[in-house]
């Protein structure tokens, strides 16, 4: 039995004030591993966004919640690359 990890929660990140006076917008990708015992670690941005907006993305990602990957019946960990959409309403 095999499975790739799921994301049962990705919390938002915040906008930062200057990133909002600024009117930034984008997306911020992140390289990820989700271990086998339920925990994201090697955040790695891909793809940043200034004025702190990749750093939000990255706090935001250190509290997603999922099931771990399964590979022959065992968990096991896994990459992941995760997107952050900033945009300004």
């Amino acid at each position: 039995m095999s499975r790739k990890a799921q994301i049962t929660h990705k919390p938002e990140p915040r906008y930062t004030e200057e990133a909002r006076k600024n009117e930034v917008t984008g997306t911020v990708r992140l390289r990820l591993v989700v271990t086998a015992d339920g925990k994201v670690s090697n955040i790695v941005p891909v793809s940043r966004l200034p004025d702190g907006l990749s750093e939000m993305a990255i706090r935001a990602a250190r509290h997603i919640k999922f099931i771990p990957a399964v590979k022959d019946g065992r968990k096991v960990s896994q990459y992941v690359v995760i997107e952050y959409n900033f945009h300004i309403y």
